[in-house]
């Protein structure tokens, strides 16, 4: 085979559209020993300027981040080939986007003299299937965080919202209320010796059992601008926008009715030997002085005022 000359060689590598810079191998800093006119017209930097003993940029301007600046620089300490996509900085600031292949050149006794190292562009077409995978990704990792965060927003054992999250979404439906003149109406429901239940059957049982009657109440309020909340270890609470207090009156005694219609057997009850809950209701239209706070300490007073149960009989 026919031997090419240095001169037919540095030809070839001056019109390649790749950029192609060799290093010094044996020097720590990596100096550029040889650099393309491709690559000097990519990087900005003329080759007097990279032939002066400079420290490779790349390992200065890489801005995907440290840890790939890390690989490439793990990769030439080693001795090691390396093949990635990377960002470079132009010396004017602009960016670049490469796939980055670095492969080690050793001398007649095997020892390690040079790395060459070539940058191909990424054509517009193979970049923006890049930025298309990156935008799914970044899609996907959005709503991720979202089913989290709406996780996050749920109390675990009834699937009802969090207490401090419900608070937070009537304050706002309240106040759009407020400027409609709407009715507000707020249950608070509590469960009857769901202490003894617990003690006789456990906690995963009292859990089951808290869960049941959760769905009962969230079955019952059906209208998208129903909310509903675990308030405390044995306590539910509800609000409603729109419904005059005849109507939720009417709708606490259908969802009295359906948890002792549940039949959860409570042997040891002190009021009965059926799980049931009894609820406090208030309600009024909303203004200035008829609030949020004033509806929950109205249907806590009215809880408060009934009479325990006996023999699972119902009361709202």
């Amino acid at each position: 085979m026919k031997q090419l000359s240095r001169q037919i060689l540095e030809q070839i590598l001056e019109l390649s559209s790749a950029g192609i810079v060799v290093v010094d191998a044996c020097d720590p800093d990596f100096p550029v020993v040889y650099a393309n006119p491709a690559y000097e017209r990519r990087s900005g930097y003329s080759a007097d300027e990279l032939l002066v003993g400079r420290r490779l940029p790349l390992l200065s301007h890489g801005i995907l981040g440290q840890h790939d600046v890390d690989q490439l620089q793990a990769a030439l300490d080693q001795g090691e080939s390396y093949e990635a996509t990377f960002v470079d900085s132009h010396k004017d600031g602009s960016n670049w986007v490469s796939q980055l292949r670095v492969e080690p050149l050793y001398g007649p006794r095997g020892a390690l003299k040079f790395f060459v190292l070539t940058l191909v562009p990424l054509s517009e077409e193979k970049r923006s299937g890049a930025n298309v995978e990156l935008r799914i990704m970044q899609r996907e990792i959005k709503r991720a965080r979202q089913e989290l965060a709406k996780w996050d927003r749920r109390e675990p054992v009834t699937g009802l919202l969090r207490y401090d999250y419900f608070l937070e979404l009537a304050e706002r439906d309240c106040r759009m209320g407020r400027r409609n003149g709407r009715d507000v109406a707020v249950m608070l429901l509590d469960v009857v010796d769901l202490d003894v239940y617990r003690q006789t059957f456990g906690a995963k049982a009292a859990n089951s059992c808290l869960r049941m009657i959760a769905g009962q109440v969230s079955g019952a309020l059906r209208r998208s601008a129903d909310l509903c909340a675990r308030a405390d270890e044995h306590s539910l609470i509800a609000l409603t926008l729109g419904q005059g207090i005849d109507e939720v009156r009417a709708l606490a005694q259908l969802i009295a009715a359906n948890v002792c219609g549940l039949g959860l057997h409570n042997p040891r009850g002190r009021h009965g030997r059926y799980i049931a809950v009894h609820i406090g209701v208030a309600g009024g239209k909303l203004n200035g002085k008829y609030t949020l706070e004033v509806a929950i300490a109205q249907a806590r007073e009215d809880l408060l005022s009934r009479q325990p149960i006996h023999k699972g009989a119902i009361q709202a």
